[in-house]
């Protein structure tokens, strides 16, 4: 696996992103983010989400002012996404990247600590020189999107009008705020 295959940043400022051959985005928006513009249309309300992005959609993310961090960027190219350990992942099998829409996970809110940790330690792993690097990156990558396959309560595409998986995703959230909080 070469040097350039694999990228990821922390999003903590508007980010750009034009018509791109070359990479695969997967965008893990965490909190903070006042919306997504995706092919000239804005999405809202889209905190605890992952976007799969294909290289051929121009987007923009847009940061609240001072927020910290709000999520990751990940970017992968065909090389890594074709290696056999996930080619046998549903992700692939639906070919989420080649679909033409814009598919969102809505996560459930537990899953958003092991995501966060999962591309903490991408992040950590690419920036270090440890024996059996791409082992490591392939087996957190797996992770990651088999995390993605299974444990997203809501799995969506978005289109213009995608009030009715919010709505279910806002009372999910409610439901499980009210089972947190201890009884008396």
């Amino acid at each position: 696996m070469k040097n350039d295959t694999i990228h990821i940043s922390k999003i903590i400022k508007n980010v750009p992103h034009t018509i791109n051959d070359a990479d695969y985005t997967v965008c893990w928006i965490k909190d903070e983010i006042k919306g997504i513009e995706i092919d000239g249309v804005l999405y809202g309300n889209i905190s605890n989400s992952i976007f799969f992005l294909d290289n051929k959609m121009q987007w923009k993310l847009y940061v609240k002012e001072g927020a910290p961090n709000t999520g990751y960027l990940l970017q992968l190219s065909q090389e890594v996404l074709s290696h056999p350990l996930l080619s046998k992942l549903h992700i692939n099998k639906v070919r989420l990247f080649n679909s033409g829409t814009v598919p969102l996970f809505k996560l459930s809110p537990g899953i958003e600590k092991r995501t966060q940790a999962i591309l903490e330690m991408i992040d950590e792993l690419l920036g270090s020189h440890l024996n059996h690097k791409e082992d490591a990156l392939i087996s957190l990558l797996n992770t990651f999107f088999v995390y993605c396959d299974g444990q997203c309560n809501i799995k969506s595409i978005i289109e213009k009008n995608h009030t009715k998986a919010n709505i279910v995703y806002s009372f999910k959230q409610l439901v499980d705020q009210i089972l947190r909080i201890p009884m008396r």
